[in-house]
């Protein structure tokens, strides 16, 4: 797993948590955030509708995409009181 931060285009911190997978097919990511939709063999489908439900209220957005590709990472300190972003 792979997180990363940085400062958006409206000067908000932008955290970006990628990991290992194979990845989704664009039509999975209309449902991404939908209880009970899983593309795992087995899962249950709450863990990304929960996180969404914990972090939208705050005033944070969270989103899925197509992975970025790998690089170095930089540390940058966040800045209080900046809108949250969560994609």
């Amino acid at each position: 797993m792979l997180i990363s931060t940085a400062e958006d285009i409206s000067k908000g911190v932008l955290v970006t948590v990628q990991d290992s997978g194979p990845g989704l097919n664009p039509e999975s990511l209309e449902r991404l955030f939908d209880p009970f939709y899983t593309t795992k063999p087995g899962g249950m489908g709450m863990g990304l509708s929960i996180c969404r439900s914990i972090i939208e209220p705050t005033g944070a957005r969270m989103g899925g995409g197509k992975p970025a590709p790998r690089r170095e990472l930089s540390r940058q300190p966040a800045c209080a009181g900046s809108e949250r972003v969560v994609t």
